[in-house]
């Protein structure tokens, strides 16, 4: 059974559309941010450095610590 994407909106109000496999756990999310800041300039150095907040669709913050029990696709 195929899962729904994580929908994914980035500071600069970018959308991006991530496969549940890709980013199910905060290893994997956090390797699908880093590649889309590849390339931003000003930002991308920070969110390399892991200086950002992910927030979920009600304005909550989510930790890392707590990634796999809190997204669901």
């Amino acid at each position: 059974m195929t899962r729904a994407p994580i929908k994914f909106k980035d500071a600069v109000g970018r959308k991006f559309s991530f496969p549940w496999h890709l980013c199910k756990s905060w290893k994997g999310m956090e390797t699908l941010i880093n590649q889309a800041f590849l390339h931003v300039d000003g930002i991308g150095k920070h969110v390399h450095e892991g200086h950002y907040d992910l927030v979920g669709p009600d304005g909550e913050i989510i930790l890392p610590q707590v990634w796999e029990t809190m997204v669901k696709p």
